[in-house]
């Protein structure tokens, strides 16, 4: 596969903070607020009373319901600082006869930050999602959430299954190894599912290797060593310094081993987890960063940037045999436990360039969430990297034998 230009996120002082509001409209004023409403407004209306049948037709017939049916419906804003490209809200709907709809669902749409949507549409996140969602997730058994309608042109939204009964996962927090383990249990079902499947070649929407975090822009590094060197520690820096040296020598790595269908931006945030907290079952959210490449990749990206070192220290190798024994049940064949922890190896040294991206977007406006969670993900990342040994992957040096 060939390797795509990696996207760079916009600056800082481009953000905005949106601001909640729980506006309720009843179906008489719907049509004149698609029409006449802000945008947010009419987004948020139009996905229901505006919904047309063609858009309801691409969905599975146990997903669909009438939107005529909806009479009024009120609007809540959700996970605000947890989210750049896109606005989601929760639509509590009355519906006449309540029977002939849900009592909720959810409108992801847009962001109304300019400047992330223009970043989004660069980058067709939600054609990506949208994509995954009507082509991908069907073949996929008791998959969640279920999709009722989308909207693939501008202005875009998916109109989904309410699951805010389900826990959210925190990015700041981080995940427990319960939930890292029923996480990548979850993943591999989806890795297995569309290993080495040709079908995936014929989605456009559907780019290689798309990550965001593959290019980092070379004017922050000394700034971005200034501010986590001492964090991080000799030998983190001297790993470091080696990937980005070695970036095009990771990529083409990368572009040579086993494809999947990936999720491109496994973390907590994008996680929401049912059952008990010892028990945990995973849902994986938001799908606007898939691509086709090694499925280590999500791997990498959850541990190394979601789950903090308490939980994940003395336990790689047990994540690891969890990943790829779920692979092997699922039909993945021709894949020894050894090429897996090779690949885990390469794309730790891919996520680990998330930091300096991260860092790019920095600044004196990001909101404070999001400050803290990019804090919290550049240190694990950086830290995982040398934990499971990544510098082996490329035949680099130890990083700790190497002269100062």
């Amino acid at each position: 596969m060939a390797k795509n230009s990696a996207p760079s996120w916009p600056n800082s002082r481009q953000f905005q903070r949106r601001s909640a509001s729980r506006p309720c409209w009843p179906a008489d004023q719907a049509v004149a607020l698609a029409i006449t409403g802000p945008a947010s407004t009419r987004l948020v209306v139009g996905a229901l009373c505006g919904c047309s049948a063609s858009q309801r037709a691409t969905q599975p017939a146990a997903t669909r319901f009438d939107s005529s049916n909806v009479k009024s419906l009120e609007a809540k804003l959700l996970g605000e600082g947890r989210g750049f490209q896109s606005t989601t809200w929760r639509l509590e709907l009355s519906c006449d006869p309540p029977e002939e709809g849900p009592a909720s669902v959810i409108l992801k749409s847009e962001t109304s930050n300019k400047d992330f949507n223009e970043f989004s549409r660069l980058n067709n996140a939600f054609g990506r999602e949208v994509g995954v969602y009507t082509h991908c997730t069907p073949r996929l058994e008791n998959h969640k959430p279920s999709v009722f309608a989308t909207n693939s042109s501008e202005p875009y939204w998916l109109l989904i299954e309410d699951l805010t009964h389900l826990r959210s996962g925190d990015q700041v927090i981080g995940l427990s190894y319960q939930e890292t383990l029923a996480t990548i249990q979850r993943m591999a079902a989806i890795h297995a599912e569309f290993w080495l499947d040709p079908s995936l070649n014929q989605h456009s929407w559907l780019p290689n290797h798309g990550f965001w975090f593959a290019d980092p822009k070379a004017e922050i590094v000394d700034d971005f060593f200034a501010t986590y060197g001492v964090r991080f520690g000799t030998d983190v820096c001297r790993l470091y310094r080696a990937v980005l040296e070695q970036s095009a020598d990771i990529d083409q790595a990368l572009n040579d081993r086993p494809w999947t269908l990936v999720h491109g931006d496994l973390r907590a945030d994008n996680l929401l987890f049912g059952n008990t907290v010892e028990d945990p079952e995973s849902v994986i959210i938001d799908w606007s960063w898939a691509s086709r490449s090694s499925a280590a990749i999500d791997i990498a990206f959850l541990i190394g940037g979601s789950t903090p070192q308490a939980q994940r220290l003395g336990r790689h190798e047990d994540l690891l045999l969890a990943w790829h024994q779920e692979l092997l049940k699922l039909g993945v064949c021709d894949y020894s436990l050894e090429e897996a922890r090779y690949d885990l190896q390469l794309a730790a040294l891919r996520t680990i360039t998330a930091g300096i991206a991260m860092h790019s977007f920095t600044g004196p406006d990001i909101p404070i969430r999001a400050a803290l969670f990019m804090d919290d993900s550049i240190q694990r990342h950086a830290a995982y990297a040398l934990e499971i040994d990544a510098w082996q992957a490329l035949a680099l040096p130890d990083p700790s034998a190497w002269n100062a």
